[in-house]
């Protein structure tokens, strides 16, 4: 009889064990998902503003490089026509009328290639993804092609 005793305190203490860990386990796993939400987040917040501080920095650079050139270019434009206009060059042989203005209109340029203007892409043909040939050679769609007789 003394043994049944211990078998009941055995399994009381072992139920009373796996009741205290199922209550204790879930607490502990919903503390442990929550940090790894808190730390995701925050990895989440850094990358999202370096994010916005790489484009910010580029938007930056890319408007100094813009004024750069546009500061360079009207440079090169002022110096091309204080130092190339005279009076034996005339017209398209002077270089000063070479540059083209960075604020005039695109419909104002002189140059062809800068207009999109239908009369100057017609002169223009697009690139074939076939080799031409005779009209008595066979194609590479013939089921003859390649081989030789």
């Amino acid at each position: 009889m003394g043994w049944l005793v211990y078998l009941i305190v055995f399994a009381l203490g072992g139920l009373g064990g796996w009741l205290l860990a199922k209550s204790r386990n879930p607490d502990t796993r919903v503390r442990e998902l929550e940090a790894h939400l808190t730390d995701l987040q925050g990895k989440y917040d850094h990358y999202q503003d370096s994010v916005t501080q790489h484009f910010a920095t580029s938007a930056q650079l890319t408007n100094a490089l813009t004024t750069s050139f546009r500061e360079l270019h009207q440079h090169v434009q002022q110096g091309a026509q204080s130092l190339c206009s005279d009076s034996k060059r005339h017209g398209s042989s002077n270089p000063a009328n070479a540059f083209i203005s960075l604020d005039a209109p695109r419909n104002g340029l002189g140059h062809a290639a800068l207009l999109n203007d239908d009369s100057y892409l017609s002169s223009v043909e697009p690139p074939r993804d076939y080799a031409t040939k005779k009209p008595s050679d066979k194609g590479t769609l013939d089921e003859d092609f390649g081989f030789r007789d």
